[in-house]
């Protein structure tokens, strides 16, 4: 009798796994809906405004490109709440879990910047927030291609939304990094229409397009990856143009048709891997 009832009291105790799981889930939802709370308290209370455009920098985009926050977070939600749904919680860690903690950490992170931002945009405290949020990133996209079989099993809706989330959210977040550094290199003196300034500015925008490979890689491809880098791009290519700083616009348009090839390219190697 006893050994029964040691039996039963095992089979029907939580598993203790699985409601950590359940828990990093939750905190998910709650950083998540804590973006646009922290956006309010900076609207509230922060000190500074942020700038934006060629009057600000070169290198920033105009104020109304940044309205693309709303779609981020608004996805970011969506995303958050369907992740959270009690039916997908099982008793195996799936590619959900995985996602949790590299996605409570870039939630978090906006917060943060935001804090770092109401000291002055030229804070470089600011540009290790977005490190932090990038590298997340990459970790989170790694674990989406290791899954994509997973994932493909999903309903339309909550695959787009993941897509959607992480494709708008890591290609605006890596194109901000640049923008950053911009905006820091020129608080600390440097100038933006001698030759040293355009020289400066057109490595920065190397580097952004470096970067927009990488991702590009790592997300195997992600057309929303691509064509969020395209959007901030092309606003950074409107501000250079209103500063009259036309090798800059250039350069912007070079680094979208590097980004768009580079997934021309990779999309056609997995395809090769897939006929072979």
């Amino acid at each position: 009798m006893s050994n029964a009832a040691d039996v039963d009291t095992t089979a029907t105790s939580p598993d203790p796994a699985r409601g950590r799981r359940r828990a990093l889930r939750a905190l998910v939802v709650v950083l998540a809906i804590g973006q646009p709370v922290s956006s309010l308290v900076f609207d509230w209370l922060s000190p500074t405004d942020l700038q934006s455009g060629a009057e600000f920098s070169p290198l920033v985009p105009p104020g109304a490109w940044f309205a693309i926050w709303g779609l981020i977070i608004v996805a970011s939600i969506a995303w958050s709440l369907a992740q959270a749904r009690p039916s997908t919680i099982t008793d195996s860690s799936g590619v959900r879990d995985q996602l949790a903690l590299p996605m409570a950490i870039v939630y978090l992170c906006f917060g943060l910047w935001l804090a770092a931002a109401s000291l002055g945009q030229e804070n470089p405290v600011g540009l290790l927030v977005f490190a932090v949020i990038i590298t997340a990133h990459v970790m989170a996209w790694q674990r989406v291609v290791a899954a994509r079989d997973e994932i493909a099993q999903w309903n339309p809706v909550e695959r787009g939304l993941l897509y959607l989330m992480l494709g708008t959210y890591s290609g605006w977040t890596s194109m901000a990094f640049f923008v950053q550094v911009a905006t820091v290199t020129q608080g600390s003196g440097a100038e933006v229409d001698t030759a040293w300034g355009i020289t400066w500015q057109l490595l920065v925008l190397a580097a952004a397009a470096g970067m927009a490979v990488g991702f590009v890689i790592v997300s195997r491809g992600s057309i929303v990856y691509a064509a969020t880098v395209t959007y901030a791009l092309i606003g950074v290519g409107l501000s250079t143009a209103e500063a009259g700083l036309t090798v800059l616009w250039v350069a912007c348009v070079i680094a979208v048709s590097v980004v768009w090839a580079s997934v021309g390219a990779v999309r056609a190697t997995d395809a090769r891997r897939t006929r072979g």
